[in-house]
């Protein structure tokens, strides 16, 4: 009984840390964040890494009228492009808040 109990304590108690951990994941894979075509994300510094996380940056736009493809920010280079404000390689379809659209 004592075995039974303190083992239900245990798993009671890393629940809802499991349960954030995989809600947490589950959003980035849905924003795009768990893939990319454009750039190795292990692969970029640490400077790369939070300035990305300072302006949002998500791999898919969750709007289609808003990625780095139609922002005036972004400068087309073959199947990916590069991004003044980040300063790095960007996919077309990716998305952060420092979005402006292009002139015209």
């Amino acid at each position: 009984m004592q075995e039974n109990r303190r083992r239900f304590l245990q798993w009671a108690a890393l629940a809802p840390v499991a349960a954030i951990a995989a809600t947490r994941s589950g959003n980035a894979l849905a924003n795009g964040a768990g893939t990319n075509a454009c750039y190795d994300p292990a692969t970029l510094p640490m400077s790369q890494k939070s300035l990305r996380r300072s302006v949002e940056y998500v791999n898919v736009s969750a709007d289609p009228s808003k990625r780095c493809g139609l922002c005036a920010f972004y400068q087309a280079k073959g199947d990916c492009g590069s991004c003044q404000i980040l300063t790095s390689v960007v996919s077309p379809a990716a998305y952060c808040s420092s979005y402006a659209p292009k002139a015209g």
